[in-house]
């Protein structure tokens, strides 16, 4: 299984996986958020601390989803790699494109599962 590139932009990358946290994306984005009530919503935003070198994408992206409360992630059986990285309290509206990029993987973004796969060519 290949996922299908998304095209989506890393906004847009960020926006489904904070709609994918959240666990409504229906009531998600049909609120539309106030000035005023951005503060609280930042406070309570999950964060990724991970410290790993040359660990198996697999094994980041399950600690990942694990911390930012992603409850179906599917991995094909094509991704492949290691990878090295140091965050500390990194949003994981931020650390998912960040890492996924950094080990030429893409995903796709479904109700309530995130599909990883390798990039297309």
């Amino acid at each position: 299984m290949r996922p299908r590139a998304s095209g989506l932009g890393p906004q847009g990358v960020a926006l489904l996986l904070t709609l994918l946290v959240s666990g409504s994306a229906v009531a998600a984005t049909e609120k539309r958020i106030s000035e005023e009530e951005k503060p609280a919503r930042v406070a309570q935003e999950l964060a990724v601390t991970i410290d790993v070198k040359d660990a198996e994408a697999g094994q980041i992206l399950r600690s990942m989803a694990r911390q930012c409360r992603v409850r179906n992630l599917a991995i094909d059986a094509a991704v492949q790699g290691k990878g090295t990285f140091y965050f500390q309290d990194v949003p994981c509206r931020t650390a998912f494109p960040i890492v996924l990029r950094s080990l030429g993987l893409d995903a796709v973004f479904y109700p309530n599962v995130i599909a990883v796969g390798t990039r297309p060519r």
